[in-house]
């Protein structure tokens, strides 16, 4: 009988049963190896018999074969690398390269049949040496394309690239060529500054490194902003116009009034004791030199008002301003001028078909005059940021006079003494001629009392005259401090006489 078939089957039999039986020789996992360090391929389950010859191969070729009674044959590029330990049968590989990375096998023979198994090893460099370049480092945002590469050592590289916590994966305006070392972000963005990180990593270790972008941007969102902020300011007022605008690097700032550009730079402009002349639209011009982008703000409409000063009332013709005839009063003040509002005597005074007012209530024309028209006259000038009064007041003389009455708009400025006697005097006279105080003396020595009729012992001439307070228009001083009033409108001799005390409580 033929043994050849039955001797190949038990060959076959027992390599394929001690194939995986040894397996239980080694860990099930592979193992991970870093170039320059060392690694131990333990035995899990070493036999219990004494070993008679101990293999080990990596990818085939024998690293060490010991046992036998015969020296160790070790494998090429093995020695001085390896140490066995023949009672355990495990292997330690010292100074590791790359290249010894493979499968590994070991067979132990004992008294019975050998114990085999394998497993696999991997061999990595470090990551190492890590580096980020960008091709383009003047970037403008819209404008400019950007790759950035990432590089390393080691072996069995995987990259990844994060902006921030995101990362970053291909999608329109990002690309990721080269096994995802060169990352191209493509119309940049002011949000494309990162940084950015580039992480490398094998099985052994990772590294990472960042950069960060400078992109130029703006102007944009221009803001032109006055303190104080008001409608309208007086003369010598100050202010501040201070422009912002988004925009990197930050924009140069430069002022226009009325749409021609100032002499004036800068983010701020003073305007310090403002007249009305720098009245205006006020607006700023950015501009980035970078981007060679520029931005206006929105006008900012600024105006100023003189303050009114230096009122003034005046009358034409010069006085005395007689009855029946026409006079014209005229308000005027420096500054700018918004209204002119007149009173008489506290009264708001109306255009009449004898008072006209001029378009700009400048001036106001009064004719025919009467005797009536005297009164105090003012004049309120205001605008918006400022306000004065002047004042006149007007004495209208009886018509035939010969001399007008005192012109007290022209005595303003004089001793308020004499006025103030003046006025005690005219207010004593009313009240006597009211109360009968004093008594009308002809030229024929008939007495008139103040209702004018003649007294019994009296005739002639005067008599009968009615005595009219409208006609008292002089006064003259007589001796013993009486006060003759003449020109009552009925002759120059007539009189009506009354002591005028100088002050409360004289005896007259």
């Amino acid at each position: 009988m033929d043994s050849r078939p039955f001797n190949l089957y038990l060959s076959l039999c027992f390599h394929v049963v001690g194939l995986c039986y040894g397996k239980g020789l080694l860990p099930a996992e592979s193992m991970v190896g870093e170039v320059t360090h060392n690694v131990t391929f333990t035995i899990v389950n070493p036999p219990n018999a004494a070993f008679r010859t101990v293999v080990w191969t990596a990818n085939g070729t024998n690293v060490i074969t010991s046992g036998g009674g015969t020296a160790d044959a070790i494998g090429t590029g093995y020695v001085g690398r390896i140490t066995l330990n023949f009672t355990t049968g495990s292997l330690e590989l010292r100074n590791l390269v790359l290249s010894d990375t493979g499968e590994y096998a070991v067979s132990i023979s004992t008294i019975g049949k050998p114990d085999e198994g394998t497993t696999t090893l991997r061999v990595y460099a470090p990551v190492s040496k890590m580096t980020i370049t960008a091709n383009n480092i003047d970037l403008v945002e819209f404008n400019s394309s950007v790759s950035l590469s990432c590089s390393s050592s080691g072996s069995s590289l995987s990259y990844r690239w994060l902006n921030g916590s995101s990362e970053f994966t291909a999608s329109d305006g990002v690309q990721l060529d080269d096994g995802n070392t060169t990352l191209t972000i493509v119309r940049v963005t002011r949000y494309d500054q990162g940084p950015f990180w580039c992480i490398v990593s094998n099985p052994i270790n990772s590294d990472n490194e960042s950069i960060t972008l400078t992109i130029s941007y703006g102007p944009e969102n221009i803001k032109l902003k006055v303190t104080p902020l008001d409608v309208l300011y007086g003369s010598g007022s100050d202010l501040t116009l201070s422009c912002s605008a988004e925009s990197s690097p930050p924009a140069h700032f430069q002022w226009a009034l009325n749409g021609e550009l100032l002499s004036n730079q800068g983010p701020v402009l003073k305007l310090e004791n403002i007249q009305a002349s720098q009245s205006g639209r006020y607006s700023c011009w950015a501009h980035n030199t970078r981007t060679l982008r520029y931005q206006t703000s929105e006008p900012s409409d600024i105006t100023v008002l003189e303050r009114i000063s230096s009122a003034k009332l005046t009358i034409s013709p010069n006085p005395p301003i007689i009855e029946g005839g026409s006079v014209t009063l005229t308000c005027d003040a420096s500054g700018s001028i918004s209204n002119r509002d007149w009173m008489k005597d506290g009264q708001p005074l109306s255009p009449s078909e004898r008072i006209i007012f001029s378009e700009d209530n400048k001036t106001v024309s009064i004719s025919p005059l009467n005797l009536t028209d005297s009164g105090i006259f003012l004049c309120h000038l205001a605008n918006l940021v400022s306000n004065e009064n002047a004042s006149y007041n007007l004495a209208v003389s009886l018509k035939g006079s010969t001399q007008g009455g005192p012109n007290v708009g022209a005595i303003v400025g004089g001793s308020l003494g004499a006025v103030a006697v003046v006025a005690v005097t005219v207010i004593c006279v009313v009240v006597a001629m009211k109360k009968g105080y004093f008594k009308k003396i002809t030229s024929g020595g008939r007495t008139v009392g103040n209702t004018g009729e003649s007294s019994t012992n009296g005739g002639g001439k005067g008599g009968n005259q009615e005595l009219n307070y409208a006609d008292v228009t002089q006064f003259q001083k007589r001796d013993g401090g009486s006060v003759q009033l003449g020109n009552l409108g009925i002759s120059s001799t007539e009189y009506a006489q009354v002591r005028v005390n100088n002050r409360p409580g004289q005896p007259t």
